[in-house]
């Protein structure tokens, strides 16, 4: 037992150096296309956005309508009611089944 435990942590101790040697990728931008690239060591990959799209300047940026109507708003209050609704039952429940001290 002991010396699975002492194995794991020799493992462990050889393996965290080498993923702290790794370097972090620098961006490279294609002057032709203005495309943003990640270079790690000798390999480029394409950088995409968080919606997916690939980072070039060629490619639109999807505006998201960030804007809340009233309509969300009552729905969101909605939910969060009956959700406090469902926490006060249970809450009920349990002290109903503790027994009394």
């Amino acid at each position: 037992m002991n010396l699975t435990i002492f194995a794991a942590g020799a493992i462990l101790a050889f393996v965290a150096p080498a993923g702290a040697q790794e370097s972090e990728p620098s961006t490279w931008r294609d002057p032709d296309t203005r495309c943003v690239y990640l270079k790690v060591n000798d390999t480029l990959s394409l950088r995409y956005r968080r919606d997916g799209s690939p980072d070039c300047a060629s490619v639109p940026q999807v505006s998201v309508g960030t804007t809340i109507t009233r309509d969300d708003f009552r729905e969101l209050s909605r939910a969060i009611e009956s959700l406090r609704r469902d926490v006060g039952a249970v809450r009920r429940e349990i002290d109903r089944l503790q027994p009394t001290r």
